[in-house]
């Protein structure tokens, strides 16, 4: 079964390898786009976010942050909520640019936080961006991405059985729905480690912030 996974996933990635090389490359634009946008910012808007986050940073030194079920299941529902948009755009023809604005979006949000902790905290908000951001994104990141590849191409074959006949829709469809059921999966993990590892990795750097 095993074996049967890994070839079926090899198949996946050389068919729409284009795909993934696009995708992952929107996502670093997002990124540094999110990035540089941070130096963009009128010296009152760095303040508030400034305050902002010192005020955040003190909960965290003060345990008042939420209950960590709490931000598990809000996660939770985040995730799945952007996963289903995704899986429902990839049905349609007209989902697909939206898709690439939400992969591009994500990156943007990924780049503005981690730009603007290190330029404020320099190193050390590199540190605390890597110990409260990149945990859940690890798992976040590469899930959205293959979602994203996963739609788009969905999209595009729509777009292909309109001049194709006899093109096995169900059982392109039935595929797609159970790669997104395996990216939820996924992406439930993703929030326990939100929920439960980010805030304990966050209160180890927070007092030197």
């Amino acid at each position: 079964m095993i074996r049967s996974l890994r070839t079926t996933a090899s198949h996946y990635l050389q068919e729409n390898a284009r795909l993934f090389v696009f995708t992952i490359v929107l996502f670093i634009v997002g990124v540094v786009f999110g990035a540089i946008v941070v130096n963009a910012l009128a010296d009152g808007q760095k303040a508030d976010l400034f305050h902002y986050l010192k005020g955040f940073f003190a909960l965290v030194n003060d345990n008042h942050l939420a209950d960590s079920a709490y931000v598990t299941w809000h996660s939770i529902a985040t995730n799945i909520k952007l996963l289903g948009l995704v899986w429902i755009l990839g049905l349609s023809i007209i989902g697909l640019p939206v898709i690439v604005v939400l992969l591009f979006l994500k990156g943007f949000t990924i780049g503005f936080t981690v730009g603007f902790l290190v330029d404020n905290f320099s190193g050390k908000g590199l540190m605390f961006a890597i110990l409260a951001v990149l945990p859940q994104n690890i798992v976040i990141v590469p899930a959205l991405l293959v979602a994203g590849v996963a739609g788009i191409a969905f999209s595009l074959m729509l777009v292909r059985s309109r001049f194709t006949q006899n093109m096995p829709l169900y059982q392109k469809f039935l595929a797609y729905t159970l790669l997104f059921l395996a990216l939820a999966v996924l992406l439930v993990f993703a929030s326990f480690i939100e929920g439960y590892v980010s805030p304990l990795l966050m209160k180890m750097i927070t007092p030197h912030l």
